[in-house]
């Protein structure tokens, strides 16, 4: 198999097979609660409570317009996450309630980047390398792979490994790291470590040993804003929490 399709069908079983579980699968009896804190101010129970409309769930009719509203709500009231999710409003989530505007997207999921979110990081990488700023987008990939984002990983070993599309940022080939970054974004899927390792078994054995160093001594540094998204609607019991004791 050419190493380019091995790639592109790497990355898709990957996500197939080691994406997170659903983070707001449990019914948590959060929406009056969250209804009062954000009738009283608060751009982060604006989040979740558009979380809860965006998902349908807790009781919450499935409502994307409200939830665009709350999420417009929360991202004026500066919460970093609401503005990430008003942005992808405006990159296709908002069908039939706005049109897609790559611009406003870009700004407001530029605001949870700057913020820390590795998955908007992401996102404002494709941004930027759409617009044809090569430089920007690598930087922004290289944090959110910094973080252990697996695309993020996965388009940066690309990269290294010489297996990237036309037009993606120069780096200088550098196979041993390249396919250190694959190593990376496979850790939590021995299926796709074990696809891999055919791949390894092809490069030299100093390559090959430069990739499993790298891998090994390589540990994610997700931020607090990430780590915050990936903790579901505990942050949003919390925030319930403090409110109670004031």
């Amino acid at each position: 198999m050419p190493k380019l399709q091995f790639l592109i069908r790497f990355a898709l079983a990957f996500t197939i097979l080691i994406a997170p579980a659903p983070l707001y699968a449990a019914e948590l009896q959060l929406a009056q609660k969250l209804t009062s804190l954000s009738n009283a101010g608060s751009g982060e129970a604006s989040y979740y409570l558009g979380m809860l409309h965006h998902l349908g769930m807790d009781g919450v009719a499935k409502d994307s317009r409200k939830a665009f509203e709350l999420f417009k709500l929360s991202a004026e009231r500066g919460d970093p996450l609401g503005a990430y999710k008003y942005g992808c409003y405006f990159d296709g989530q908002g069908e039939g309630i706005v049109k897609i505007d790559p611009k406003l997207a870009l700004r407001y999921k530029l605001i949870a980047a700057e913020a820390g979110y590795a998955l908007a990081q992401e996102d404002v990488a494709a941004h930027l390398f759409s617009d044809g700023d090569k430089t920007g987008s690598l930087r922004w990939l290289e944090m959110a792979a910094a973080q252990g984002n697996p695309t993020a990983l996965m388009a940066i070993g690309g990269l290294y490994a010489g297996l990237a599309p036309p037009g993606a940022p120069s780096v200088a080939r550098d196979a041993g790291r390249g396919y250190a970054h694959f190593l990376m974004a496979a850790r939590n899927s021995p299926e796709m470590r074990t696809a891999l390792d055919a791949e390894l078994a092809k490069l030299t054995p100093a390559e090959r040993k430069r990739a499993i160093a790298i891998e090994a001594n390589w540990q994610p540094r997700p931020t607090a804003l990430t780590l915050k998204f990936f903790a579901g609607f505990e942050p949003a019991e919390k925030l319930i929490g403090a409110a109670g004791r004031h």
